[in-house]
């Protein structure tokens, strides 16, 4: 019998993709009742009733009494083995961030060190396998703990090839795949957009947790875009939609990294703005002043903010009145501006986009503030990693030649 080889459409098939939904699932969002995994997983509750039933009698999950809504319900709890920890890693031109949890998402650990922009790619990752080392002992873990990894970066990520593109804040990082990282650092590495991986950490912890329409911003060196559609992250055909900060707000403007010309990123991104005010100011200013710049209501700074703002809420406008997002969540280190900057987006958005959309739509700052990327990147590692990583030994076996047997017999 050749391992793995069914047929797509085969009732076998359907089953083990359906296996699949409810085990991805728990692991992502913990235990849940069996109504909570048919409204979660979009099945019916006769179908999560037998399939829960058919992975407990596997050894795979477990089944115990609760109370939901004031009546008797059946919880179900995911079987752990020993690789049961996910991580995420925020690559920034002048951070790293890492976060550690455990599936159901809890957080074990989460920190974040400064870099110099000026690091050197290899330097980096360096300095990231330190960290990822230092903070799983820590933990009292070894690699052989995790079930997956994620590495967030600044910059537009070709899911299908698993290479970041052009778009970069990191020029450097450019043609580096998954492979290139998972060799630098000793283990499986997976790659993803830093926007992306924000929105997952909004719909985890953040204002989109009950949302499952909505758009994340992330304002940094960079400006990019997160999208969750009908509860789930969407990239797009290539893995890169959201490169909302090459949107063109001034035809005539500045010359853009990217080769065009009047990006949003020539206008609202957080160097931008601080080198308008080191010129005003004739001196350097940093990012942390800027914070407190803002909230004194500097005439300068408010100026330089509210423009950006207004930029901003036209692009944002632009992309909601296409994906038609219920709200829309500001993040990333320009945020901090607060109420400076979310009060020209808000009116940048009202002006551009159209009735229905500015009427119903809310704009509002992240709660996360810098911690996100990184949890979302771990959450999304949980998402991603084989059940057979992280559940007991030999899952994905049993799932799989469950369907070879019924193909054959077919």
């Amino acid at each position: 019998m050749q391992r793995g080889h069914r047929r797509p459409g085969s009732t076998a098939a359907l089953r083990v993709s359906n296996e699949r939904a409810i085990l991805r699932d728990l692991l992502s969002n913990g235990p849940a009742t069996q109504s909570e995994l048919a409204r979660r997983t979009r099945l019916s509750n006769g179908s999560v009733s037998s399939i829960v039933k058919a992975l407990r009698g596997r050894g795979m999950l477990e089944t115990s009494s609760t109370v939901a809504s004031g009546r008797r319900a059946t919880l179900v709890t995911p079987r752990t083995a020993s690789r049961t920890v996910a991580v995420g890693i925020d690559l920034g031109r002048s951070h790293i961030g890492i976060a550690v949890l455990k599936p159901g998402r809890e957080l074990l650990l989460e920190k974040r060190v400064a870099m110099t922009p000026e690091t050197p790619a290899e330097q980096a990752l360096a300095d990231v396998r330190q960290l990822l080392h230092a903070s799983l002992g820590e933990l009292e873990r070894t690699t052989d703990d995790i079930a997956g990894i994620v590495f967030g970066v600044p910059g537009p990520v070709d899911r299908e090839r698993g290479v970041v593109v052009d778009g970069t804040i990191l020029p450097e990082w450019v043609g580096r795949s998954a492979d290139d990282v998972s060799t630098a650092l000793g283990i499986r590495v997976d790659l993803a957009n830093d926007a992306d991986v924000g929105a997952l950490a909004e719909r985890a912890w953040g204002s989109g947790s009950e949302i499952d329409d909505f758009l994340f911003v992330k304002i940094g060196t960079g400006i990019g875009a997160g999208i969750v559609a009908d509860g789930h992250l969407y990239t797009g055909g290539f893995g890169i939609a959201g490169e909302i900060g090459h949107s063109t707000v001034d035809p005539t403007g500045a010359l853009c990294r990217c080769g065009n010309r009047g990006c949003l990123e020539t206008v609202a991104a957080t160097p931008v703005i601080l080198q308008y005010l080191s010129e005003a100011f004739g001196r350097s200013v940093s990012r942390s002043e800027l914070g407190e710049l803002a909230s004194t209501r500097h005439r300068a700074t408010m100026r330089v903010v509210q423009d950006a703002g207004q930029a901003l809420g036209q692009s944002i406008a632009s992309a909601v009145n296409i994906l038609g997002s219920k709200l829309v969540i500001i993040g990333g280190p320009l945020s901090e501006t607060g109420d400076v900057l979310l009060d020209p987006v808000r009116e940048g958005f009202a002006r551009f986009a159209i009735p229905s959309v500015a009427e119903r739509t809310r704009v509002e700052l992240s709660r996360l503030g810098e911690a996100g990327s990184a949890r979302g990147a771990a959450s999304l590692a949980f998402d991603r990693a084989d059940e057979s990583a992280y559940l007991i030994d030999d899952a994905d076996n049993i799932l799989l030649s469950d369907v070879d047997n019924n193909s054959s017999a077919s």
